[in-house]
């Protein structure tokens, strides 16, 4: 049933758009030396096709009004505008000679309507960091220990600290700074270390850099924006007029025949369903009764049993 309505509702609204005709933006009526014109005014999209403005002969005001001409003119759209268009690029480095080496000093502008160039504007240039990692590194120290007298590891620390970072003994390297004579045999005496230290550092580094800029000037557009046609009617004496009424029933009818029929198209619809829902409401109520009389019925059955088994017995 909903899917009855739905088709009569499609099918109502698609007569009803098929006879909605262009509206015209101005219609004028004269008598130029001695000819009877209407003079309608359209204004449509480039695309728009004019014979579809093209009416049947009709009557209006007694005079039977048939095609005679159309004339055609370009409305054409001459303005500029402010524009202002961002692009972005990437590099490695956060270099700006890198960087104005993929920015253009100008680029071309056109989006289907308005066109013109573009100039780059360097105080809009903006770089930031595309992403960041982790990198490791080795931080060394070193450190020389001494004068000692001999080469004893005990006088060596074991860790040491740089730019707040602590480093770990990593190498040693003992050089004699002094000799003496033992027993005709010349033996150091004295004794420096050299101490190396080394720890792992990280730092964040950035993957790539991201630069926008903005390109800005002024966009024109030079085209047809849209179409005015004039349509002129030449009209004659109409014979058939039998009455006053007549003719202006004629031209009433014959301009306005498209949102008769809508109207009548709406009125149609809106009664079928009107009838459809009334049909549905008296089907679910004789359901209802039919349901509510079988109980009597089957006692009625059982009185009609018992009175004859009684009457055989």
């Amino acid at each position: 049933m909903k899917k009855a309505i739905l088709c009569i509702a499609l099918t109502a609204a698609l007569s009803t758009s098929a006879f909605a005709l262009e509206v015209p933006s101005e219609t004028v009526v004269q008598n130029l030396n001695g000819s009877q014109q209407v003079i309608k005014t359209y204004t449509l999209p480039p695309e728009g096709d004019p014979q579809e403005l093209i009416e049947e002969p009709f009557v209006l005001e007694g005079y039977l009004y048939t095609f005679a001409d159309i004339v055609k003119t370009e409305n054409r759209a001459d303005d500029t505008r402010a524009e202002t268009e961002t692009v972005t690029i990437e590099t490695a480095k956060n270099d700006l000679s890198l960087i104005l080496e993929q920015l253009a000093p100008t680029i071309d502008y056109d989006d289907g309507q308005y066109q013109g160039t573009l100039t780059l504007d360097h105080t809009t240039i903006r770089t930031e960091a595309a992403g960041y990692t982790t990198k490791s590194y080795t931080v060394t120290a070193a450190k020389t220990i001494g004068p000692v007298d001999r080469n004893d590891m005990s006088y060596v620390p074991a860790t040491t600290v740089k730019d707040g970072r602590t480093l770990n003994l990593s190498n040693v390297e003992w050089q004699v700074t002094g000799t003496e004579l033992v027993g005709g045999v010349l033996m150091p005496s004295s004794y420096q270390a050299v101490a190396t230290y080394s720890g792992a550092a990280s730092y964040s580094a950035a993957t790539g850099y991201v630069t926008t800029a903005d390109y800005v000037g002024e966009v024109s557009r030079d085209g047809v924006e849209s179409v005015t046609y004039q349509l002129t009617y030449l009209g004659e004496a109409d014979a058939s007029a039998g009455s006053e009424d007549g003719p202006w029933l004629l031209s009433v009818l014959s301009t306005r025949w498209p949102y008769i029929l809508g109207g009548v198209g709406s009125a149609v619809l809106l009664i079928l369903v009107t009838l459809l829902l009334r049909s549905r409401r008296e089907i679910r109520r004789l359901r209802s009764e039919q349901e509510s009389m079988l109980p009597e019925d089957n006692d009625e059955e059982e009185e009609s049993e018992r009175e004859t088994d009684s009457t055989i017995s």
